[in-house]
């Protein structure tokens, strides 16, 4: 896969979700991943036009893509 900025605002690319998800076993949904992968790499917490592209992102991680 490759790497790309997802979040612009916080400078967020693909790997650093991937990395943040890769710190826990398991999440129960996307939602409880993106609550984590938010607290770790701030992504989504400026304009928020992200938010999207990262839930896509953290589905794509946890379905192995």
């Amino acid at each position: 896969m490759e790497n790309y900025t997802i979040c612009n605002c916080m400078q967020v690319t693909r790997f650093d979700v991937e990395e943040a998800m890769h710190d826990h076993d398991n999440f129960g949904s996307v939602e409880e991943a993106f609550k984590e992968v938010q607290a770790q790499t701030q992504c989504s917490t400026g304009c928020g036009g992200c938010y999207s592209k990262i839930l896509d992102a953290i589905s794509d991680v946890m379905h192995g893509y």
